[in-house]
């Protein structure tokens, strides 16, 4: 089958480019919108539109079906999107409330037409901002034609070894170090040594991620100041259990992952978690946040959530610096509390690293997943007299 895209970035890998079958096809600039997005942002200082609107004899129609990422498209083809927040997907106007904006509302009937044969929603929290974007009678159709299916993971092990008694091996992961909750993770273990209730020789701490990424997303106009940096940046250097890179390349970090007992991501912000299937599908349990989907594929079975706070996308919402302060202390506290238990009982490393595996295997299979898409792919539009089920592959 020819699947025609729009980009081959980390998102389309992850949940498009999945079929050695397909043929996939790079539509990226067979798309007006690719060349009417520059104009607007740069000369028109309007919004970017997420949009495919295929150019006019440009070949697009080679393609059997479209298979867009957080677009809408604009054509007579048959087309499919998955989605990791909300579709249409629009950028907010000053003074506007989201669901009377005037290009959502433009958008929408493109997704309730016939050629848009299916809607994939990546977790069951994407599914729940989605929803929330319509009127009732608008919410059913689309809620017709929408499914979750959580994206697959190739599984890198097969089983856990057994660990060794010894120093617990831990690892973070995040690019954007201060987003992800790297600066927690200082706090926390430095807080433990400091307290004496830890010894730097019972711990080996991995920070991957770029000390120089200290926008927070999450914290909007409360943003850390120099000072904060400085001090978590310090922490790194004082205590000889933490090993600070940068960035690691990907064969490296899997191997890492492998050899470590503990994952810790307890981010501020995220749309989905991959990094945590990486982790367990290297047999490495994580301990996370409990924002958007994170829950949902890191279950008390096979890891540790941080519960904290959360408004009705599932999110943290700081409004105020006193509150992004006792957020932080929430995670800083969840983090030493979990850090404690697993050195009273380090078997559990064991326990949930087999259950990560299991989980990988049973719950994000490639195969599985594949076939799920050559479903949707093939049956035209769904039934409109029942909702289809939520599917976790």
């Amino acid at each position: 089958m020819k699947i025609g895209i729009t980009n081959n970035q980390y998102p389309e890998q992850r949940n498009i480019l999945v079929n050695p079958d397909n043929e996939y096809i790079n539509l990226k600039t067979r798309n007006l919108f690719y060349f009417i997005n520059p104009l607007r942002t740069r000369l028109l200082k309007k919004n970017k539109i997420f949009v495919f609107q295929p150019v006019p004899f440009s070949g697009a129609s080679r393609a059997d079906i479209l298979h867009l990422f957080n677009e809408v498209a604009i054509t007579r083809q048959k087309w499919v999107a998955s989605f990791e927040t909300e579709l249409p997907r629009v950028l907010p106007v000053a003074g506007v409330a989201k669901q009377d904006n005037p290009e959502l509302q433009r958008l929408i009937p493109y997704l309730l037409k016939d050629n848009c044969l299916g809607l994939i929603a990546i977790s069951d929290a994407t599914l729940n901002i989605q929803m929330k974007l319509f009127r009732p009678d608008v919410a059913q159709q689309i809620r017709r034609k929408t499914v979750v299916i959580h994206p697959p993971q190739k599984l890198f092990v097969q089983q856990k070894a057994p660990r060794k008694p010894g120093v617990i091996k831990l690892t973070f992961a995040g690019n954007e170090f201060y987003r992800k909750g790297g600066a927690e993770v200082v706090l926390a273990i430095s807080e433990l040594l400091e307290e004496r209730r830890l010894e730097e020789s019972q711990l080996d701490v991995q920070l991957i991620g770029d000390l120089a990424r200290r926008h927070n997303v999450a914290h909007r106009q409360f943003q850390d100041d120099e000072a904060f940096c400085r001090g978590i940046e310090n922490r790194i250097k004082r205590y000889r259990c933490f090993t600070h890179h940068t960035r690691m390349e990907n064969g490296a970090l899997m191997q890492l992952f492998r050899q470590s007992d503990a994952g810790l991501l307890p981010t501020w912000q995220e749309t989905y978690g991959f990094s945590v299937l990486e982790m367990q599908a290297n047999g490495c349990p994580v301990i996370t946040s409990n924002v958007r989907a994170l829950p949902e594929i890191n279950p008390v079975s096979a890891g540790w959530v941080l519960t904290s706070p959360l408004n009705a996308d599932r999110e943290y919402s700081i409004t105020s610096p006193d509150q992004k302060s006792a957020l932080r202390r929430s995670l800083v506290e969840g983090l030493k509390s979990t850090l404690l238990a697993i050195i009273e009982r380090p078997e559990m490393l064991q326990e949930k690293g087999e259950a990560a595996i299991l989980r990988i295997r049973e719950q994000h299979d490639t195969q599985r997943y594949v076939a799920r898409l050559n479903e949707i792919y093939s049956r035209g539009v769904m039934n409109a007299t029942e909702h289809p089920p939520v599917v976790s592959v």
